[in-house]
């Protein structure tokens, strides 16, 4: 297992109570000394984040690579990782928020494993244990399910599987007009966000229907609609946003899923198809948990 600081700088504390929990579960972990650089907002400038990110991509004895953080930075290096050949042997990238960018990239691009879930943070081991069973690297392997959900469009829809795809809104939006565009085409499409006024929403979501990111999907299913707006701010706001958006859309829409910037972020095998049933509220995948 490879840990990279792809993104925001981390701190050492932090990156050191992650490998120790891994470690104490049996994981080799390989770290390389400089993971807690900072350069203002960077763990690191880009050349450094770049060779951490590749090494491990590339490495045939690496299982798995893990994303330390989110924040802002790992959209810079896809250009860098679209000019290489993909290395040989594929293996699941883990991450969320920013880390978005990377998931989409090597899911559409070289068609490897990419699970959307919590960053090694030794203040919360559950969900470490989460993400590692997703992996099928520790206890029993995990196929995520949620029920309960919301669904702001009600109509008599009928169950409908697929793949899931998605991420972060801000990243997902932000790739738009890129060659490196997100498309939910034959897709459940998961979007979450954290800490965005009501109509920055609104503006991110008119991008990617303007953009043609909707065409074709199945079904949006958001995350906790409680991350998406500031602390303490409810979401009385984010509310009206959602059902307008429901209305207008030729697919289901849904809400309440607890993966992204929220505890617990369940981990979500992208690219595992998955059934989505409106009515019952129920996402869950059909697919096995990603393996070593």
């Amino acid at each position: 297992m490879a840990l990279v600081a792809s993104a925001g700088p981390v701190d050492p504390e932090r990156i050191e109570g992650a490998r120790g929990l891994l470690e104490a579960r049996g994981l080799r972990v390989r770290l390389r000394p400089d993971a807690g650089a900072r350069h203002g907002y960077l763990a690191g400038g880009d050349d450094r984040r770049w060779a951490e990110l590749w090494d491990a991509l590339s490495d045939p004895k690496v299982a798995a690579v893990w994303c330390l953080r989110g924040g802002y930075g790992t959209v810079r290096l896809l250009a860098r990782l679209a000019r290489r050949d993909p290395p040989a042997r594929p293996k699941p990238i883990v991450g969320f928020s920013d880390n978005t960018a990377l998931l989409w990239f090597v899911r559409s691009r070289w068609g490897w494993p990419a699970v959307h879930g919590p960053h090694p943070d030794p203040a919360d081991p559950d969900g470490i244990d989460a993400v590692l069973g997703t992996l099928g690297f520790w206890g029993e392997p995990a196929r995520p399910a949620a029920r309960g959900l919301r669904l702001w469009n009600p109509d008599p829809w009928e169950p409908r599987h697929g793949p899931v795809e998605g991420g972060c809104l801000a990243l997902v939006a932000a790739l738009q007009g890129t060659p490196f565009a997100p498309r939910f085409d034959g897709c459940i499409a998961f979007l979450e966000d954290v800490a965005e006024p009501a109509y920055r929403i609104d503006r991110l979501l008119w991008q990617l229907g303007a953009a043609g990111a909707f065409e074709g999907c199945l079904g949006v299913v958001f995350g906790r609609p409680e991350t998406f707006v500031p602390e303490g701010e409810g979401t009385a706001a984010l509310e009206p946003l959602l059902e307008e958006f429901a209305r207008q859309a030729p697919f289901p829409v849904l809400s309440g899923l607890p993966a992204g910037h929220c505890r617990p972020n369940l981990p979500l095998p992208l690219g595992g198809r998955a059934l989505l049933d409106p009515v019952e509220g129920r996402l869950a995948w059909i697919d096995p948990a990603v393996g070593p």
